[in-house]
């Protein structure tokens, strides 16, 4: 290995620790309540090699919400082979949606969201990452739900209702611990979009719960 290859090495394990360290005081703080000096400490670094590579707080933020939501495409790319291979259907990928909606990505990523309305660089990070994390999902969905019954905006705009109901689901789970009603809740949707018609392929069919 080149002198140079132990550089960049040690630089990605540098941003990656950074990025991680920065999504965990995210979680634990907020955005507004997380400054430099508490990144570099939970990262274990020095500030000044903190802002070598993130020369500014926000710059840091938009770095910590590409890696955060790169990590969760890739987890959606994961969905979709399990899809192409039988091993995941309608049920499991509701449930796995509502999964990633009530976790800490969707914790953190409310926090963009809410630091967005009023910050126009976090807006101007948060709109396209969340474009490309959306286009992955309905790729899944039009994969899942694949038939000659509904249009494309159909299966559009089915998807997105869910993703919506999901994102409330998450952002109510903050106040209210009650998960046989979000079971319950789950299982109601679901049964709403299967009486719309909307189902798994025939080669991943299962009957609603």
């Amino acid at each position: 290995m080149t002198k140079r290859q132990n550089q960049e090495e040690r630089s990605h394990q540098t941003q990656t620790r950074v990025t991680q360290a920065t999504i965990e005081c995210i979680l634990a703080k907020g955005i507004r309540a997380t400054s430099t000096v508490d990144v570099a400490r939970q990262a274990g670094v020095s500030r000044g090699a903190l802002v070598h590579h993130y020369p500014s707080k926000t710059l840091l933020m938009q770095a910590a919400l590409e890696d955060l939501l790169n990590r969760e495409v890739e987890s959606v790319r994961e969905m979709a082979i399990g899809v192409s291979e039988g091993r995941m259907n309608f049920d499991s990928l509701l449930k796995a949606l509502h999964e990633h909606f009530k976790g800490d990505m969707y914790m953190v990523t409310l926090e963009f969201l809410t630091n967005a309305r009023t910050d126009p660089d976090i807006m101007s990070a948060l709109v396209p990452l969340a474009a490309r994390f959306n286009d992955s999902l309905e790729k899944i969905w039009e994969q899942l739900v694949s038939s000659s019954e509904h249009t494309s905006h159909q299966n559009r705009v089915a998807l997105n209702a869910t993703l919506c109901m999901m994102r409330g689901m998450g952002a109510q789970s903050i106040w209210r611990d009650d998960p046989e009603l979000y079971r319950d809740m789950l299982i109601f949707w679901k049964e709403t979009l299967l009486k719309l018609g909307f189902s798994a392929s025939d080669s991943t069919r299962s009957e609603p719960a």
